[in-house]
């Protein structure tokens, strides 16, 4: 077991780790264009703390302490991915990698490591919370940006499950509402999970995914529009992906034409995934 000192060292160094990567992501972001340099150098330093955070999860550590780390590094990543729009598949295949690290250490270090597996580690949960705070905070850019990023990740199977629920509630938020402006702020960021992983999503509904974890159900729930077109079943649906695209085409054929358009893409996505 740790010392109190250790674990005093530990929690400080967990925090000045954040506390220089969100300087560098904010110096990055006030760029109005960020290098390729700039993002293998991002690449790099999370790397390197995915190294640390992953072995100090899957040692005897106490449950917390691991979660802090682990809470960080997820941070890292989901703002690096806010950031960068070029760089997606880069910054899935280093989750892909972390990942790998994680297998690759247990399988080492099978007698001193912990019992818990990687998708233990709250990665779908830190995605989830960051949606959350994104859609009452965040830019549009950041939007996209992240829906890529967790479209990539659903696609290539990491959470799958889980992520696929955010994508589930991400949809009900954008199309199962009556607040139209917020429909069509909300569009640009649809329009890409749907590019990214329709046939994904169009699986899930084909196989009724839902969970019945307590704290997945407010992911689950109908929006009101969705129920009074008598969609019944909370979770994914055929019935629940053609309102979706329902929803789509009528927005089409808005009068604004750059929603038009982008609904357009939105529709075609689900017609011919």
């Amino acid at each position: 077991s740790e010392t109190p000192s250790q674990v005093d060292y530990d929690a400080r160094f967990r925090q000045e780790a954040q506390n220089a990567f969100d300087v560098d992501i904010s110096n990055i972001s006030s760029k109005d264009a960020s290098s390729e340099a700039d993002m293998l150098d991002q690449l790099t330093s999370i790397q390197s703390f995915s190294i640390r955070f992953i072995k100090d999860a899957v040692r005897k550590l106490p449950a917390e302490s691991a979660q802090q780390g682990l809470n960080r590094l997820w941070h890292m990543f989901l703002e690096t991915a806010k950031v960068y729009d070029a760089f997606q598949e880069k910054i899935v295949s280093l989750l892909l990698w972390t990942k790998e690290f994680d297998l690759l250490y247990r399988s080492l270090h099978r007698t001193e490591t912990a019992s818990a597996s990687w998708e233990s580690y709250r990665f779908a949960d830190s995605l989830q919370a960051s949606w959350e705070q994104l859609l009452t905070t965040g830019p549009a850019s950041h939007q996209c940006n992240l829906a890529a990023f967790s479209a990539k990740a659903l696609a290539v199977g990491i959470c799958r499950d889980s992520i696929g629920l955010t994508a589930l509630w991400y949809l009900r938020e954008a199309l199962e509402t009556d607040d139209e402006p917020k429909v069509i702020s909300l569009l640009p960021a649809t329009v890409v999970w749907l590019e990214q992983c329709a046939d994904h999503l169009l699986t899930f509904s084909a196989m009724n995914q839902s969970s019945e974890e307590q704290s997945k159900a407010h992911l689950l729930a109908l929006g009101a529009p969705a129920q009074r077109a008598d969609i019944d079943q909370q979770g994914f649906s055929i019935k629940r992906w053609l309102f979706w695209r329902r929803r789509l085409q009528e927005l089409s054929h808005n009068a604004d034409t750059a929603v038009a358009e982008k609904a357009k893409k939105g529709f075609m996505s689900m017609i011919f995934c």
